[in-house]
């Protein structure tokens, strides 16, 4: 049987080539393909590459370079050289593992940071429209409107106690007559009971300033509702409407703001 040497040279003849023809044509050295042609083996050139360049030979030459290659295999490489050792992988998965740990960690460090500085914010005790403070030289009429209103309601009911005297003074045959007058020119009187810590503001129809502040829980304020004043509030639902000390209702639902609202005596809700 042939060797793979003797085959290469043999064919390179019948074709009638020359080895420098040869290397190059395939830019392979001279030395490489001499040292095939004698079945020697090539020190300092990596196995692999030397298989390479045989079957670069091969299929220059037309031959079976599955055949001759594999002959190579047998007759040019030993056991030791083909037993290559294949490292282990690493495993990288507690790594990897404690990475995603780690970078999950910090995700949540910086969300937590971020709601805390910038979002959360403490909640104030008292729940206050967003309303603008007033100038200070609104605050000596709001005072006087105050004062104003305060002399009028004193006055209505300083008038109604003293037509309820004059009609002590009245013979009994005509005190049906005179209470009729009595209910006919009697002004309803409009209370607004604050439930609950509310600010408000009242304007009378030329739209003045009668009432401007934060009302605390259980105030009251009265006032005559022919006045017609204007409600402005942040909560409509902490103010209750009494009419004549009849409860009517509240203007508006919690949290509610209501803008110039005008009551009437017939107003419910």
């Amino acid at each position: 049987m042939d060797s793979v040497g003797q085959k290469l040279k043999e064919t390179r003849k019948l074709n009638n080539l020359k080895i420098l023809d040869v290397s190059k044509e395939l830019r392979i050295s001279e030395e490489i393909l001499e040292n095939f042609e004698k079945d020697n083996m090539q020190d300092g050139i990596n196995t692999v590459f030397l298989i390479g360049h045989l079957r670069s030979y091969c299929d220059f030459l037309g031959l079976d370079q599955t055949e001759i290659i594999r002959q190579f295999k047998d007759n040019q490489i030993t056991t030791d050289e083909l037993s290559i050792e294949i490292k282990r992988p690493v495993d990288d998965n507690n790594f990897l593992f404690s990475n995603k740990l780690i970078s999950f960690a910090l995700i949540i460090t910086i969300f937590s940071s971020f709601y805390f500085l910038f979002i959360e914010v403490d909640k104030p005790k008292r729940e206050y429209a967003l309303i603008p403070d007033l100038p200070e030289n609104y605050i000596a009429t709001i005072e006087k409107a105050n004062l104003t209103s305060l002399s009028k309601v004193k006055k209505i009911e300083k008038n109604e106690s003293d037509n309820l005297a004059d009609l002590d003074n009245i013979p009994n045959s005509s005190s049906a007559i005179a209470s009729i007058e009595k209910n006919k020119n009697k002004k309803s009187i409009i209370t607004l009971k604050f439930l609950d810590d509310t600010w408000i503001q009242l304007r009378d129809v030329n739209n003045e300033i009668v009432l401007s502040q934060l009302m605390n829980k259980n105030d009251e304020y009265s006032y005559d509702v022919d006045l017609n004043y204007s409600i402005t509030s942040g909560n409509a639902g902490h103010i209750m409407v009494l009419i004549d000390q009849t409860v009517r209702g509240k203007i508006g639902t919690k949290g509610q703001v209501v803008d110039s609202l005008v009551l009437d005596k017939d107003f419910t809700n």
